[in-house]
């Protein structure tokens, strides 16, 4: 899993400079906060998070083309509870108080994809969805970072 997160994102130098290029990586609400009970799981979806927070600033500031974008969405009703957990019997509605259905993600997906925003992420306690740029601190203008 760990393997499949971070290098599975890491392929952009060949698409960087082409017109009308996005790079949407799916993270986790998770993947912005502490989750007891699946930890290695959301630092996977965080560093998903911050690497694609961090690649989307590098590249606004060298005018490349591309645009990266993170969807973060929260719990939802697909095949991977079964999976994550090991079971052909798992519900969803037994697991989560609340939940997203596949295409109530795709649609949150979508708006994404068709903003100008650098970041989809679902509220983990309200499930609303919201578009922004980011909630990652960039230290991009810092004069204490490395000049070379």
């Amino acid at each position: 899993m760990l393997r499949l997160d971070i290098a599975a994102v890491m392929f952009v130098r060949d698409f960087r400079d082409i017109p009308s290029r996005q790079l949407t990586n799916v993270s986790s609400a998770g993947g912005y906060i502490i989750v007891p009970n699946a930890v290695t799981h959301y630092a996977a979806k965080f560093f998903v998070s911050a690497f694609t927070e961090g690649l989307a600033r590098e590249l606004w500031e060298s005018g490349a083309c591309m645009r990266a974008k993170v969807f973060a969405p929260a719990a939802t009703r697909t095949g991977f509870g079964a999976r994550a957990n090991d079971t052909g019997t798992y519900d969803c509605a037994k697991a989560f108080r609340k939940f997203h259905s596949a295409e109530e993600a795709a649609e949150m997906l979508m708006k994404l994809y068709d903003s100008d925003s650098m970041l989809g992420i679902v509220d983990k306690e309200n499930f609303s969805f919201r578009l922004c740029d980011g909630m990652l601190e960039y230290a991009g203008g810092s004069v204490n970072n490395q000049h070379v």
